[in-house]
Order: C-alpha cells, then sequence, then structure tokens
C-alpha cells in the first residue's frame, strides 16, 4: 500500500489489499465549520500505480492524483460516505499529452471512500473510432443528398429553364429564313442563328447526359424491337445533307433485327461519325458498317489517317477530351468534348461495349450489342439504390 503526504491525520479505516483491482482511499478535507471542502487521496495498492504508470505520459502517479482530486464531484463523494450508497462514474484524463479512460465506483469505507477503478482506454478508443466512422457516414450520405438535389434542379435548370427559350430561338430562326423578303445577308444571318442554337442545344443535351450518366440511375433507355440498318442509313443521311463536302459510306452486311433505343444508338451513330469526320482528312471517307459478331450485333465506324497517339487512347472515352483535328482535317472543335464518353455510356447502357482500333490504315470505332437489351437494363435497374425521381427519366422496357 502506498502513503500521502496526508495519510496520517484521516482515517479511512483498514489498509488497501494488494494486488487484483486498482484502488484509492479517500478522506475527507473539512473546513473550520465541519464542512466537508474536498476529498483527498491517502493512499492507493499497486495495482492502482501500475495502471496508471501503464500511461507513461501522465506525469507519475502523484501527478495523476491530483487530477482526479479535482475531478471528483464533492456532493456525490459525501453523499456516498453519509447514505452507504456507492457512486459510478467515469474518469477521462487528459494529462501529458496522452488520454485514459477510467471507470470509478466509490463504496464507503470508514470515514472516507474506496475508489475502484477499471481501466477502459480501449473501450473508449473503439467507441471513438464507432462513433467518428459513423460521423463521417452521416457527412457522406448528407452530400449524397444535396449531390443529387443539385443535380435534380440542375437537370430542371437545362432542360427547361435554358431549352424553353433556345427552342424559341430555333423556330423564330427557322421562320425568318422562309421569309422571301429576306435579302441574302438577311438570310445568311438567319441560318447562322439556327445552326449556332443548335449547337448550343446539343451542348445543353450532352450536359444532360453527363450528369445523368453519373446518377446512380443512368442515361434512361426506351427500348423496342428495331432494324440497325434503317437507322444506319437515316443516320447517314442526315449528316450527308448537314456536310455535303464529306464524303459518309454505309456497309449493311447481314441481319440486323434487335431490341434498342433506336434513338439513343442514332446518337451514338452521330457521335462517332461526327467525330470521324472532324478528325479525319476532307478528302477520304467515312464508312459505316453493320454486321452479326456472334451472338451480337456490330456497329463500325471507320475513317482513314494517321493513328491517334497513344497516350490519348487511354484517356480518350473520357469526359471534356478534345482533340486536335488531323492533319487535312478542315472542321474545326466544336462542343465540349463529352461526345465519346456518351458513345460509351449509351452502348454500356444497352450491355455492350465499344473499343478503338488506331494504325497507320486509319481508326476503327467498334460497338459490340447483345441482340436484346432488355436484360441489361434489368440488371442496371436492380443495381440503382434508388429511383431518379423524374418520370420522363424513368427506364422503360417494352
Amino acid at each position: 500500500m502506498h502513503k500521502s503526504s496526508v495519510s496520517g491525520k484521516l482515517r479511512v479505516g483498514r489498509p488497501l489489499v494488494e494486488g487484483g483491482t486498482p484502488c484509492l482511499l479517500f478522506a475527507a478535507v473539512r473546513g473550520r465549520e465541519g464542512a466537508t471542502k474536498s476529498w483527498r487521496c491517502v493512499s492507493w495498492n499497486s495495482s492502482a500505480e501500475r495502471g496508471v504508470l501503464a500511461h507513461e505520459a501522465h506525469g507519475g502517479m502523484d501527478r495523476w492524483v491530483k487530477w482526479v482530486e479535482r475531478l471528483l464531484d464533492v456532493a456525490a463523494c459525501s453523499h456516498v460516505v453519509e447514505a452507504g450508497e456507492p457512486y459510478l462514474t467515469e474518469l477521462h484524463c487528459q494529462l501529458g499529452g496522452t488520454e485514459s479512460w477510467w471507470q470509478a465506483t466509490a463504496v464507503p469505507r470508514g470515514e472516507g471512500f474506496a475508489l475502484w477503478l477499471k481501466d477502459v482506454t480501449e473501450a473508449r478508443r473503439k467507441d471513438s473510432k464507432v462513433r467518428e466512422a459513423l460521423e463521417r457516414a452521416l457527412e457522406r450520405e448528407e452530400r449524397m443528398v444535396a449531390e443529387a438535389e443539385f443535380r435534380e434542379r440542375f437537370i430542371g435548370v437545362l432542360g427547361h429553364d435554358l431549352r424553353n427559350p433556345l427552342s424559341a430561338v430555333m423556330v423564330s430562326a427557322k421562320a425568318l429564313s422562309r421569309q422571301g423578303s429576306l435579302t441574302s445577308f438577311q438570310q445568311e444571318l438567319g441560318q447562322r442563328i439556327e445552326s449556332s442554337a443548335g449547337r448550343m442545344s446539343k451542348m445543353i443535351s450532352d450536359i444532360l447526359d453527363l450528369t445523368r450518366a453519373r446518377q446512380s440511375g443512368g442515361i434512361p433507355l426506351f427500348v423496342l424491337p428495331m432494324r440497325l440498318s434503317t437507322l444506319c442509313e437515316q443516320v447517314v443521311g442526315e449528316l450527308s445533307a448537314a456536310a455535303p463536302e464529306r464524303c459518309i459510306l454505309y456497309d449493311e452486311q447481314g441481319a440486323s433485327d434487335g431490341v434498342w433505343d433506336s434513338e439513343r444508338l442514332a446518337q451514338v451513330l452521330s457521335n462517332l461519325v461526327s467525330n470521324a469526320l472532324e478528325h479525319g482528312g476532307e478528302e477520304v471517307p467515312v464508312i459505316v458498317r453493320s454486321y452479326p459478331h456472334g451472338d451480337l450485333q456490330a456497329l463500325e465506324v471507320h475513317n482513314p489517317g494517321s493513328p491517334i497517339p497513344g497516350d490519348r487512347l487511354a484517356t480518350l472515352f473520357e469526359p471534356f477530351q478534345q482533340g486536335a483535328p488531323r492533319a487535312g482535317g478542315g472542321r474545326k472543335r466544336r462542343g465540349l468534348g463529352l461526345g465519346l464518353y456518351i458513345v460509351k455510356e449509351l452502348v454500356q447502357a444497352h450491355g455492350g461495349q465499344v473499343s478503338v482500333h488506331s494504325t497507320a490504315e486509319g481508326t476503327t470505332f467498334t460497338v459490340l450489342l447483345p441482340r436484346d437489351s432488355r436484360q441489361a437494363l434489368a440488371v442496371n435497374h436492380a443495381q440503382q439504390e434508388e429511383p431518379l425521381g423524374r418520370e420522363e427519366e424513368e427506364t422503360a422496357v417494352r
């Protein structure tokens, strides 16, 4: 048993038993009128000293005991002695740059009380880690909810607040261009307005698709039985009319029936052909092919020209990637660099994959699609953690 310098003046009963549970003996320090002013530790057993010294940074037993004396509730300790009822508390020590936690139980002993201690530091540290992990998880959830709300507002602004006035500009420009009384200069201005508004509309659509692709629901699809060759002929015809100075050829090889989203596949093909027109030479043709590939349907876009640099191939399908037009290419860069990223997302939403092969003979983008994309859509839907929240963006499978 270890004694403090005041132990001889204070009566606390029989000595402490050595070993076992750490324990401190306390006696009252009284004022002039006999009232208890504080409680002072007068002795402790070797288990208490070993337990405290295990936390080396506490600064030794004397310092730790003084800290306990300051922390104890005087009234609660007095009630232990007067009423004979135990007092349970937890002591949190922050001495010497380290922390420790002690479960303390005070029981009456003579004219004072014994304070039995249990080191619960490891348990409290584990609890603290669990609480911190829970707080981080809650913060992440709150951020995700806030981001989802922002995306919904963002999509709403793009899809309604910007698109509607832009549509009005396009309709007005078309109406102006049809006026027979306009001069050639005025007609040219109207066509420029219409063309610029069309590019802005395409950018808005790309940003909407980027936002949807990064949501848990992904880009919505509406799949129906269709013939890919019919769609290819339509898209090639439209792009040829828009770029009459270029040669775009379509080569149909075999059956091309399947269950896909025709509008989204038209977007895939349009993006791939536009990319080939932009980065290929004006004197060389762009060739579109469709053909069976085992159980899959293949769609291929090829243009002759110099190969894509290897460092660009690794990030070609990432968003906001814009490469310089190739030598001989007269078309300027347009858009936000989202075209190939959207191609990848749309193809993957169908359960397919897209790849690129670029050599000295030219560059070929190959899309492979399952014949029926409904199974892929069902899997994607099952993996969604929550619905998109907008009826017009729900995936429809027929």
